[in-house]
């Protein structure tokens, strides 16, 4: 996970440094920040996926911080702080986890495994979503490759590949098949040409 921390005391900094290795799960520390400022260049830079906030920093509260920042930057929050009145809003904030000083080492890699397990969530959705867009994508192209015909019986969908020609009878059109096939359409051949313009048909007399 790539994690950036945020913590304006260097005791805790030092002791954050010193417990995510130890946690057994796998965090690439991008950017250590003492304030919202550094914090806000370093989530711009870095776009990570984790940050472990402390919530007072010397220019302001993190949880107004992170109101300011606009939908183009998507992370987990773990939020590290000497004061539990700050609960409510790390809740609205959706945080994975809302942890008192001292930092405990357990207490740590459960907030971790916690992030952990929705980041997977979130890359099984993303895999479905481009799944579903590839299905999509694919059932546009089969109907692009179909021309629907209107006849006296109903609507009848037909592969553009199997028609041979489309021959003007007066207000209607006969559409030769393949397999020896025809069907009477109740348009007129103008209509058609119009339709298979850019399926290689060319219009050569009625």
């Amino acid at each position: 996970m790539e994690t950036i921390i945020i913590e304006d005391d260097p005791i805790f900094r030092d002791m954050l440094l010193d417990m995510l290795p130890k946690c057994g799960i796998s965090v690439q520390l991008k950017a250590v920040c003492a304030s919202i400022r550094e914090a806000r260049e370093a989530i711009l830079t870095h776009q990570p996926q984790l940050l472990l906030l402390d919530v007072e920093l010397p220019d302001g509260k993190s949880v107004d911080f992170l109101n300011e920042l606009d939908d183009t930057v998507h992370f987990e929050t773990i939020f590290i702080t000497s004061h539990d009145k700050y609960a409510i809003d790390a809740i609205k904030k959706n945080a994975a986890d809302y942890i008192l000083k001292p930092v405990q080492q357990k207490e740590l890699e459960s907030a971790l495994q916690k992030v952990r397990s929705r980041l997977d969530v979130y890359e099984k959705l993303l895999v479905a979503d481009e799944l579903k867009s590839n299905i999509n994508r694919i059932k546009n192209q089969a109907t692009d490759n179909k021309i629907m015909i209107a006849t006296s019986e109903g609507a009848t969908f037909v592969q553009l590949n199997d028609i041979l020609k489309l021959e003007s009878e007066s207000n209607y059109t006969i559409l030769y098949l393949e397999n020896n096939k025809r069907i009477i359409a109740s348009k007129t051949l103008s209509v058609f040409e119009e339709k298979l313009q850019d399926a290689n048909f060319i219009r050569i007399h009625r």
